[in-house]
């Protein structure tokens, strides 16, 4: 069973056919608080070229977010034209759906577009893909009680015109800055409430609250939903060669002993991440600026370095005082790391679509900024 107390739907496809795979674009109702970023047409052009190889588009949850419009109505207002594409594609039999954490209502997906809804996709005897918020550790319960947090985030969000977003260093803005002064506030009560906890025997209560505190720092250094261990975890010990999720929004594919996680990204702020799957491999890029991932931002989970960190050394290393962080004043008015989410998304419309052939065998190669900071490493 999973959040919506309703039987997990599996379905089961071949691997021998060419496979496109996008997720959580967080459609929203076009308002400066709408994440998608107003790149429909781009999005498009990427539907039209799945049409035209003759391909299949796998969606792997989160397309639209409820909680930041309200209403189906106002997003559907919004994006109208790229609805339409996908309902056309839908209909051709070239679209699959796999349901993530923002999905609780599937009649818009079945009914309204014409979506194949599932909540796991099983492709071939290796390739299992999710949405991913299944090896989140805290979201269940969120779940259950209809993500009454992500209501309240993105209520804040809209009213204070800001975001509040991880990682810090690339929404390094005065609203942001301040929540996290103000989460610091609460761990420095969380603590004594667990040293307090523990005196009275409640280990197990103790631990959780700090565990959510270490959840949060992880998340912020590299590890959105801290969903990489787990997962990593199950490619050890389970029979499928690829797991492929999204939820983190964090693009790449991570090999370890002949497998692989591979992580489809997202369509928010100025990422338009997709993967690909030609039958033999997986290829990650950014469709907009044709940048290639592969484990690139994985290196700090996969060297461990993350892990030798919990909240208070993060803080400790970060907070100068009067509200400037160290990652984000070195980076300020840098653009680096996970794709500059904080640009503005009227700047998209400068961005040429990098031409793709109709083999995906010839991807375009990457761009020569790209080649110039593997070469300067």
């Amino acid at each position: 069973m999973i959040g919506w107390n309703r039987p997990v739907v599996v379905e089961e496809i071949r691997d021998d056919c060419a496979i496109w795979f996008i997720s959580d674009l967080h459609l929203g109702d076009g308002t400066p608080s709408d994440a998608f970023f107003g790149k429909d047409q781009q999005l498009i052009a990427l539907l039209e070229q799945v049409e035209k190889q003759e391909a299949l588009l796998v969606i792997g949850g989160d397309a639209v977010d409820f909680h930041q419009a309200w209403s189906f109505t106002r997003i559907l207002r919004a994006h109208q034209e790229l609805f339409g594409a996908l309902s056309r594609l839908a209909r051709n039999g070239r679209l699959i759906y796999v349901t993530g954490n923002h999905d609780y209502d599937l009649t818009l997906y079945r009914e309204l577009l014409d979506f194949r809804v599932c909540d796991e996709l099983q492709i071939g005897d290796s390739i299992l893909v999710q949405h991913g918020y299944q090896y989140d550790p805290f979201l269940q319960k969120d779940l259950e009680r209809g993500h009454s947090s992500t209501k309240i985030h993105h209520l804040v969000e809209r009213y204070l015109n800001t975001w509040i977003r991880i990682p810090l260093s690339e929404f390094y803005t005065l609203g942001n800055r301040m929540m996290f002064w103000i989460v610091y506030q609460i761990a420095l009560f969380t603590r004594a409430y667990a040293q307090f906890a523990r005196l009275l025997g409640y280990q197990a209560s103790a631990d959780a609250a700090m565990r959510r505190l270490d959840f949060w720092a992880r998340s912020n250094m590299g590890d959105p939903m801290c969903i990489f261990q787990p997962i990593m975890k199950r490619l050890r010990t389970d029979r499928w060669k690829y797991i492929v999720c999204g939820h983190s929004h964090l693009p790449g594919i991570v090999r370890q002993g002949g497998r692989a996680y591979v992580n489809s990204g997202s369509w928010t702020f100025a990422s338009s991440h997709y993967l690909t799957w030609d039958g033999r491999q997986f290829s990650c890029r950014d469709w907009i600026t044709g940048r290639v991932f592969d484990d690139d931002l994985y290196k700090p989970l996969v060297d461990g370095t993350i892990d030798e960190k919990d909240f208070w050394q993060w803080w400790s290393e970060n907070y100068m005082g009067l509200l400037r962080f160290r990652e984000g004043e070195e980076q300020r008015g840098r653009l680096r790391g996970w794709e500059s989410y904080i640009r503005d998304y009227q700047n998209l419309s400068h961005f040429q679509l990098t031409p793709i052939h109709p083999g995906m065998r010839e991807l375009a190669p990457p761009r020569q900024s790209d080649t110039e900071e593997k070469s300067a490493k």
